[in-house]
């Protein structure tokens, strides 16, 4: 069993993701059939104002033969000055067999909440196709497609939304030293007949592995979300620097 624990995140700049990038989260490990990972955060920041992030996540996988299923989740409560606590979290259940070759049938189910994007609950369920290719360590490729059906609430407009979206994605890892590994990653989530509402996402990173059981990422998120709601911006992003402890 492969436990993985990100003790800390550093200097955190504005934005909540819209779009969960799962592809960022599944686990390494494809060799055991049991893996759990987990971890914990606490951010304080102070500029003009201060601000305070905690948070927890976790995953567990299991493997048999063609057969592979995960569950990751993530909950963060945020506080700026004297402001009430808001929560921002996700529950993510993935089931993905091995059909031809490169080639996997993936099928899905997540909830979502996130207050400051007001997103109350967002539910989405969907299936589709993946293909990875790799060369040992040196570089991997990722690509998939899927449809989903999401509903999503908006408690403080009176809104709810049902929408059938198209899910595509890239994801490109490249080692270009021996500890050194630069990961990018796009998604985008355009509603099937209704191209002007879309999701875009873009993200980043650099993981620079000290020792085995030592590594540190900077990851900046880039992502435009062209239906949002009332007085929530178009565009936000992120960027947060990781130390990880491996066990």
């Amino acid at each position: 069993m492969k436990f993985l624990a990100s003790f800390l995140i550093l200097l955190p700049m504005a934005g909540w993701s819209q779009v969960v990038n799962i592809e960022n989260q599944r686990f390494e490990d494809d060799t055991t059939r049991w893996a759990a990972q987990f971890g914990f955060r606490f951010n304080v920041v102070e500029n003009t104002q201060r601000s305070t992030d905690l948070g927890l996540n976790g995953g567990l996988q299991f493997m048999e033969g063609i057969h592979r299923a995960f569950f990751i989740t993530d909950f963060s409560l945020n506080k700026v000055e004297e402001n009430a606590f808001t929560n921002t979290g996700f529950q993510h259940l993935r089931y993905q067999r091995s059909w031809r070759g490169p080639l996997f049938l993936e099928g899905f189910t997540q909830v979502q909440y996130n207050k400051p994007l007001r997103i109350d609950l967002r539910w989405l369920t969907g299936g589709g196709l993946r293909a990875e290719f790799q060369q040992e360590e040196e570089w991997r490729f990722a690509a998939g497609t899927a449809i989903m059906y999401e509903t999503e609430s908006d408690r403080v407009n009176d809104l709810i939304y049902n929408d059938i979206r198209s899910s595509n994605y890239l994801s490109v890892s490249l080692k270009v030293e021996p500890h050194v590994l630069v990961t990018g990653i796009l998604y985008y989530q355009p509603v099937i007949g209704d191209a002007s509402d879309q999701r875009l996402t873009l993200e980043a990173q650099l993981r620079i592995r000290a020792s085995r059981r030592f590594a540190f990422d900077t990851r900046i998120t880039l992502q435009r979300d062209t239906k949002t709601a009332p007085e929530v911006p178009e565009l936000n992003y992120r960027w947060s620097n990781v130390f990880t402890f491996i066990l």
